[in-house]
């Protein structure tokens, strides 16, 4: 499975659903082309201020899931790596504090959802195991 704008959603709604129970709200989706990162979830928070009541609070004012074109993923790679990715969106999401990216919190929610679904959600995917996608440049 190759990572396109119609795989991606479908993906991560069949995620969202079983995994999440639905709690986060659609992000974006990019496809990036690269060998070093298989996928990635970028955000950028904001802070706002409630002037009446005197609080502060942030937001995520842009989500996105992006996913590299040069991996030709089985399904369940697929799967894992999108709830990997959902992982960090739920931490930002919740306003959870980590103390690291793969953190704490990060590998408590991981080993959750591996135990209660059978995932095999890590750190880290070796690339070297995954088969390239034809739009993948030849080196």
């Amino acid at each position: 499975m190759i990572a396109d704008l119609n795989s991606m959603p479908r993906i991560y709604w069949y995620c969202r659903k079983k995994f999440f129970n639905n709690e986060l709200p659609d992000p974006n989706f990019d496809i990036i082309h690269s060998f070093k990162v298989m996928a990635r979830f970028n955000y950028r928070k904001t802070k706002k201020k409630d002037k009446k009541k005197g609080r502060k609070w942030k937001t995520l004012e842009y989500k996105c899931i992006s996913f590299s074109d040069y991996f030709d993923f089985d399904e369940e790679t697929f799967i894992n790596i999108m709830a990997h990715e959902m992982i960090h969106y739920y931490i930002a999401e919740h306003q959870i504090k980590d103390n690291k990216a793969h953190g704490r919190e990060f590998m408590r929610i991981a080993q959750e959802l591996n135990e209660k679904y059978g995932l095999h959600i890590t750190k880290t995917v070796d690339g070297s195991k995954i088969p390239l996608s034809p739009l993948a440049p030849k080196i």
